[in-house]
């Protein structure tokens, strides 16, 4: 509380009084004044009074949905709804984030004196990932006599979930076929004592007596077991991508949202069957954050919160995400090398060596942060874990390296890619060169998916993956149908020349299918 103009006027007027009263022994002047006090006292502790009293209730903020997309505008209401009529003027404004955006001026809930209800409304849109406090809400009080002035917080606040904008028309599957299964089968495939009923059996010698279902046996007439299914329970490391490479895509379409999309669907899997889940983000300079595999609901909200709220990395202007050479796999190197030293030459003498430094490539890659990210979820984690591996595969053989190390002692993997053609801007301008591209990553795809104990899909808008396909089956089809044009005017002048068609590759010079191929350019 604050006093006002008057409120130092009659402050000043009472000590002028007593001033007086004490100097001419006059105690009217020293009566007036100590009485003008008294009053000013006793209005303001009433003042004080019935702004505790308006703080205490009356006065709310709320909004009309407490989950919203980042961006998205959000109605609150500012309300006030007094038991009795105050005897001072009233201001509600409600207590905003800085981060949010609202409308000029700030908007304001304005109450004369002796009125008890009013409302408004506006939108406040958050450009932040997180949790929205909304109020309380700031009461500003001015009496009518002009003599104070305050502020009290009214009401409680309101909370609204902030949330990464959802990608549209996502797709998960594999060679544009969608997955129809989830990651979170957990049965053991073996019966006996554990969860869920399997089986009632007849009694065996050496069966334990506790294991004896008695409503089972008193309606058989013979001891009977019931058998359990074992179940168990999947210790998973949750390996995010968030390179610069992973904020390719449109604002709320990257591909770090579409695979944010599908490791809070892992999340919401794993705490429905209380799994123990880890988390591990990987950033263009290595692991940024290493959460070991626990269970319980703070730690699966604590992982969703982490996803929620992140970014690729902001790599700095004047770098190359993807300047570093990406090292030869081995057995790549070793076919080079193979070839180089068959050829006998000057050149394959000099180059040979350099094909044959594995120790090098082993070294290299333990530079690269996805392999060291992996490394350290592996060694956290037991034997016959779950590893699901988030990522673009633009390194391809670090990728394959990550997964190959990801799968020792009985390890399993669910590897989602995002492959960069269904990302980049203006990539399906050229249909054909795009449809190139995702049949190369279709390849490498597969490569790892034939590795044991490794699931390998993609991850991408739906849409922009149909229409590569499209155009590969119609590249096929024209193909095919080429083919068969070829193959009728072959026929056709087999017929006219009274030859038979001959099976192999040599053919003789006035050769029909001779002079077909090598006269005819392919259509």
């Amino acid at each position: 509380m604050r006093g006002r103009r008057r409120f130092w006027a009659t402050v000043a007027s009472a000590g002028i009084l007593v001033t007086l009263g004490v100097a001419a022994t006059n105690p009217v002047f020293l009566a007036g004044g100590v009485g003008l006090g008294l009053w000013l006292l006793v209005h303001q502790v009433e003042f004080l009074r019935r702004a505790r009293r308006v703080a205490d209730g009356g006065v709310e903020v709320t909004t009309v949905r407490d989950r919203i997309a980042v961006g998205d505008a959000v109605v609150v209401h500012l309300r006030a709804s007094l038991d009795v009529s105050p005897p001072f003027d009233l201001t509600v404004t409600p207590n905003l984030p800085p981060s949010v955006e609202r409308p000029e001026p700030e908007p304001t809930l304005s109450l004369a004196a002796r009125t008890r209800t009013g409302e408004t409304a506006f939108e406040a849109t958050s450009r932040v990932v997180g949790e929205l406090i909304v109020g309380p809400a700031v009461v500003g009080l001015r009496d009518t006599g002009g003599f104070f002035a305050g502020a009290v917080r009214g009401g409680d606040s309101s909370r609204v979930d902030v949330r990464p904008r959802t990608p549209r028309n996502l797709h998960v599957g594999e060679g544009g076929q969608p997955l129809t299964s989830r990651y979170g089968e957990h049965n053991a495939g073996v019966t006996g004592a554990g969860l869920e009923p399997y089986e009632i059996r007849e009694y065996s010698p050496g069966d334990q007596l506790s294991r004896i279902d008695w409503k089972a046996t008193a309606r058989l007439h013979h001891p009977h077991i019931r058998e359990f299914e074992r179940t168990t329970t999947h210790e998973t490391a949750l390996v995010v991508d968030a390179r610069t490479t992973m904020g390719v895509g449109s604002e709320g379409e990257t591909k770090l949202d579409y695979l944010r999309t599908v490791a809070l669907s892992v999340v919401n899997t794993a705490a429905s069957f209380d799994d123990p889940l880890g988390l591990y983000v990987v950033g263009d300079d290595g692991p940024t954050t290493a959460r070991d595999p626990a269970a319980g609901i703070d730690q699966y909200d604590s992982i969703r919160g982490h996803l929620r709220g992140l970014d690729a990395t902001d790599r700095a202007a004047g770098t190359d995400a993807g300047a570093a050479t990406e090292p030869l796999a081995p057995s790549r190197a070793r076919t080079v090398a193979s070839r180089l030293d068959e050829a006998g030459t000057r050149l394959g003498a000099t180059l040979g060596p350099y094909f044959e430094a594995t120790p090098e490539y082993v070294g290299r890659l333990r530079d690269r942060p996805l392999f060291r990210a992996v490394q350290l979820a592996h060694a956290r984690l037991r034997s016959g874990s779950w590893t699901i591996l988030l990522t673009d595969g633009t390194n391809r053989t670090e990728v394959h390296e990550a997964v190959k190390l990801a799968r020792r002692n009985d390890g399993h993997v669910l590897l989602f890619l995002a492959p960069s053609v269904l990302y980049e801007p203006g990539a399906l301008a050229e249909p054909d060169r795009a449809a190139e591209r995702y049949r190369a990553f279709e390849e490498f795809r597969q490569s790892l998916a034939r590795l044991d104990r490794v699931s390998a899909f993609e991850v991408g808008p739906g849409d922009r993956l149909e229409a590569i396909l499209d155009r590969h089956d119609t590249a096929a089809r024209r193909g095919r149908d080429a083919d068969a044009a070829r193959a009728a005017r072959a026929s056709r002048r087999y017929r006219e020349s009274g030859e038979t068609p001959r099976r192999g590759l040599a053919y003789a010079e006035d050769d029909p299918i001779h002079r077909e191929t090598e006269d005819r350019p392919d259509d």
